[in-house]
C-alpha cells in the first residue's frame, strides 16, 4: 500500500512539474520538457496525453526545429477555468475576472473616496461588484476556481483577516475570507496587496520573460505610493514570512530620530519617502514660502499638486521628490545587500508620475550596494493598475496548479 501511494505521489509530482513548466514558459515542446525535467521522452509523451485528455493543456502551434519537421508546442488551456482577482487600496478597489493566462475578461473599479458607514456596507458593495463582473463575463459560475484578494497590510493570511491597515482603518479586523466565502460560495485567498502585485509581476510582468530556464528565481516588488510596501518572491514562491509580515519595506528605519510613522516608530522609510511624507514636508516648507503658488492651498494639498508643480520645474517640489527618491534608493541598496534578488520591480504613484524618481532610486541603489557586484536588474512595473488584480487571480490559479489539481488527477487515475 505504501509503495503504491509513493508511485501515485511521484506520478502526480511529474504531472505537476510538466504542467507548471508549460505554465511558466507559456509554451513548451516535448523535447524541451524532457531536457528541462529529466524525464524520458516517452514519459513526457504520456503525461502530455493525460493532461490534454483532462483539458488542462492544448496543442498550441507548430514550432520550427532546425532542418527537420516542425515540433508541436503545448500551452495551458486558458479557458479550462477562470479566477476572480480583487485589489483594494486607499483610492480604488478593482475587481477582475481572468482566464488561466492572466488575461482580463471583465473589470470593475470602485472609488474608495466615498464614505462607508460600516464594514458591512463595504462588503455588500464588494459582493455586488463580484457578481456584476461574473455576469458581464458570461462565464458559468461553476468554472470559477475561486477569488483572490490583495488588501492593505498587515494581514492574517492563514485566516484571511485584515488586521490594522493604517491608511484604511475602516477595514481593521475584517474577516474578509470567511465573509466572502459565505456570501459568494467560492474559496477565497487573502494576501497583502504588495504580495499579490509581486506575484502578478513574477508571472506576467517584466520578470516573467527574463529567465528562460526551468529555474525559479527571486523578485522583489517595491510599491512607492502614498504608503510604501513590498512583496517578495523567493525561488519562485511568495514569501510571506513566519508571521505574514515579510515585505514591510516601508518600515525599514532610515533615521532613528526621524519623523513619527503611523506604525508608531520613528524614521521609517514610509514616514520619510511616501506620498504622505512628501505632502507633509511640502506643507512644512510652504509655511516659509508665502509667495509660492501652493501657499494658499497648503492645508489641503493632494499629491497631484506636487506632480503638477514638478512638471512646471518648481524647485521646491522637485527637491522634496528627489529627497524622497534618495531615501528609497538607500533602502533598496540595503535590500540588494541582504537578498540580492535577480529582479526588482518598482511601482506606485511616485514612480509613475515623476519620471526622474526611478533614475534617482536606481543610481543611488547601485552606487551604495556592495562594490564590485554586477548591477541588479531594476525596472518600472509594466502591469500598472492591473498588477494587483492579475496577481490576486494568479494566487488562486497557483493554488489550483500546485494543490487542487491533485484531486483531479486522483479522480482520473
Amino acid at each position: 500500500m505504501g509503495e503504491q501511494t509513493n508511485q501515485v505521489q511521484l506520478k502526480n509530482f511529474n504531472r505537476r512539474t510538466v504542467l507548471n513548466y508549460i505554465r511558466k514558459n507559456k509554451t513548451a515542446t516535448k523535447a524541451g520538457l524532457a531536457t528541462a525535467t529529466g524525464l524520458t521522452f516517452m514519459a513526457i509523451k504520456k503525461i502530455l496525453e493525460e493532461l490534454e485528455g483532462l483539458h488542462l493543456i492544448r496543442c498550441d502551434e507548430m514550432e520550427a526545429s532546425g532542418m527537420g519537421r516542425r515540433a508541436v508546442t503545448y500551452a495551458v488551456n486558458e479557458t479550462y477555468r477562470y479566477t476572480v482577482g480583487i485589489h483594494i487600496n486607499k483610492f480604488v478597489t478593482s475587481i477582475a475576472l481572468m482566464d488561466l493566462r492572466g488575461e482580463i475578461l471583465e473589470v470593475e473599479r470602485c472609488s474608495m473616496q466615498q464614505e462607508f458607514p460600516n464594514q458591512n456596507a463595504f462588503v455588500e458593495l464588494l459582493v455586488s461588484e463580484i457578481e456584476k463582473v461574473i455576469k458581464k463575463s458570461g462565464i458559468e459560475k461553476e468554472k470559477l476556481l475561486g477569488i483572490g484578494v490583495g488588501v492593505p497590510g498587515p494581514v492574517d493570511t492563514e485566516n484571511g483577516i485584515i488586521l490594522t491597515p493604517p491608511n484604511i482603518p475602516m477595514l481593521s479586523y475584517l474577516p474578509l475570507k470567511e465573509i466572502l466565502e459565505q456570501k459568494c460560495g467560492y474559496s477565497v485567498y487573502v494576501q497583502k496587496d504588495t504580495n499579490v502585485i509581486a506575484f502578478g509581476e513574477y508571472w506576467y510582468g517584466d520578470g516573467s520573460g527574463r529567465n528562460n530556464r526551468n529555474d525559479c528565481y527571486d523578485l522583489a516588488y517595491v510599491d512607492v505610493d502614498m504608503g510604501i510596501g513590498s512583496g517578495l518572491i523567493i525561488d519562485g514562491k511568495l514569501n510571506i514570512g513566519a508571521n505574514s509580515i515579510a515585505g514591510e519595506f516601508g518600515h525599514i528605519t532610515i533615521d532613528i530620530n526621524g519623523p513619527l510613522c503611523n506604525c508608531g516608530n520613528r524614521g521609517c522609510l514610509e514616514a520619510m519617502s511616501s506620498g504622505i511624507a512628501v505632502l507633509r514636508e511640502l506643507k512644512a516648507q510652504l509655511e516659509k514660502e508665502p509667495e509660492h503658488p501652493l501657499y494658499e492651498k497648503r492645508e489641503n494639498l493632494v499629491i497631484e499638486d506636487v506632480f503638477k508643480m514638478a512638471e512646471k520645474k518648481d524647485l521646491l517640489t522637485i527637491s522634496i521628490l528627489n529627497q524622497s527618491a534618495l531615501y528609497v534608493g538607500v533602502a533598496i541598496s540595503n535590500l540588494i545587500n541582504i537578498l540580492d534578488p535577480q529582479i526588482i520591480i518598482l511601482g506606485g504613484i511616485l514612480i509613475q508620475k515623476y519620471p526622474r524618481y526611478f533614475d534617482i532610486v536606481t543610481n543611488v541603489a547601485n552606487s551604495r550596494k556592495v562594490k564590485g557586484a554586477k548591477e541588479n536588474y531594476i525596472a518600472v512595473s509594466k502591469l500598472g493598475e492591473n498588477a494587483g488584480v492579475i496577481g490576486a487571480g494568479e494566487i488562486v490559479a497557483d493554488n489550483f496548479f500546485n494543490e487542487k489539481v491533485n484531486e483531479l488527477f486522483c479522480k482520473n487515475a
